[in-house]
């Protein structure tokens, strides 16, 4: 694990990587099958001092939970956080941070069985995605995503455990919308993906604020309570997860945004009672070739349309017709 641990450190702090934001997630759909822990469908709040104080939830103001001012916030103005988001995450714009072809957010950590903290699997893998502007405050995104389970020993690729197949988490495509609402609120609509996460999720409030002149913070924390059809044995899916992420809006070749992510809840075959914990730490890279070398193996291996972004929404609604 503390080779595992330097691969990772290398990589994002190389100084040719180009500055983003990692990929938003949703969370596992039901218990029988692993949906991402990168589904996008989460929202960022305008990080302006006067509105983070009040923290959205996901377009609705008037949520009976409250945030107190944090004393690091600081008056945003200099920076649009919706023209930072869609740059950070997905490419989106000009100049630095910038990157037409779609951008790449890798990483890894750990799936853990709680609450001993025993170690179940290394959990690594990549996000790359790629952002139309529809209109100055519609944003599309169009992405895949896939992960692996490695062993915490051996750091092969597991493929069964305690007798139960274990697979990679595949997201083949994916289309998420984001918008900019008067109040200068970001909120998703997943219109396509592996997972029906749209109207499933509370809504939470979501904050960002400035840490001094160079450090935009979104914090997304997300709670699922999902009905599991009776087919699959019936019950309700329950899981949390908050996902914490960095970025300076100038974005520096030498500073790239970060992520870091934890969720507790069910990760079949590992776990079926929502108390299995995964823990993961990523960033932004700009091309295929700057992942590690044994993602780049397994993808020209097995799944090769993953060195690069769906080429456009007919991509991904032909996906979706076929299933």
């Amino acid at each position: 694990i503390n080779l595992f641990h330097r691969i990772y450190s290398n990589m994002c702090t190389r100084p040719n990587i180009a500055s983003g934001l990692l990929f938003l997630a949703g969370g596992y759909g039901c218990v029988n099958n692993l949906a991402s822990a990168f589904t996008p469908s989460t929202a960022v709040h305008d990080s302006h001092a006067t509105q983070t104080s009040q923290s959205y939830t996901n377009g609705d103001l008037s949520s009976p939970h409250t945030t107190s001012r944090n004393p690091l916030q600081q008056n945003s103005d200099l920076h649009d956080p919706f023209e930072v988001w869609g740059k950070m995450r997905l490419g989106l714009g000009d100049g630095p941070g910038s990157n037409p072809d779609g951008v790449f957010w890798v990483g890894g950590g750990a799936l853990y069985e709680a609450y001993s903290g025993k170690q179940l699997a290394i959990f690594e893998g990549f996000d790359i995605g790629k952002g139309v502007q529809l209109s100055d405050n519609h944003i599309r995104q169009l992405s895949r995503k896939i992960f692996w389970f490695r062993d915490p020993v051996t750091e092969e690729i597991m493929t069964e455990y305690q007798g139960q197949p274990v697979k990679p988490i595949i997201y083949d495509t994916q289309m998420i919308d984001y918008h900019r609402a008067d109040d200068g609120s970001i909120t998703y609509s997943v219109e396509a993906s592996l997972r029906l996460l749209k109207d499933a999720l509370p809504k939470m409030q979501i904050t960002s604020q400035m840490a001094g002149p160079h450090q935009m913070m979104i914090n997304i924390p997300v709670f699922l309570d999902i009905p599991i059809a009776e087919e699959r044995g019936g019950g309700r899916y329950q899981a949390w997860e908050f996902y914490d992420y960095s970025v300076d809006p100038s974005f520096p070749l030498d500073r790239p945004p970060t992520a870091i992510w934890a969720r507790q809840g069910s990760v079949p075959p590992f776990n079926s009672d929502s108390k299995a914990v995964l823990r993961f730490s990523g960033c932004r890279v700009d091309s295929y070739d700057e992942l590690p070398e044994r993602m780049r193996m397994e993808v020209e291996r097995e799944y090769p349309h993953f060195t690069g972004p769906p080429r456009d929404e007919k991509e991904v609604e032909d996906f979706f017709g076929k299933r």
